[in-house]
């Protein structure tokens, strides 16, 4: 049970913003769409939209700290 309670309460800031992203992403397909096919094409598109931006800045800021 420590290992799982470990992993529960050990959040970083790339954890919590990756749950941030994934829970507006399905709360905007809920309120756009009116399908489950449809539903899911768009969480899936918003979660691409939503991460590419954070994972370039995430990745321009770790090569600026590494210079």
């Amino acid at each position: 049970m420590s290992a799982v309670r470990s992993v529960l309460l050990e959040w970083d800031w790339n954890r919590v913003a990756r749950v941030v992203v994934s829970g507006l992403a399905v709360f905007l397909a809920l309120r756009l769409t009116d399908g489950f096919v449809t539903g899911l094409g768009a969480t899936f598109l918003f979660l691409a939209v939503f991460t590419v931006p954070w994972e370039i800045a995430d990745r321009l800021l770790d090569r600026s700290h590494d210079s």
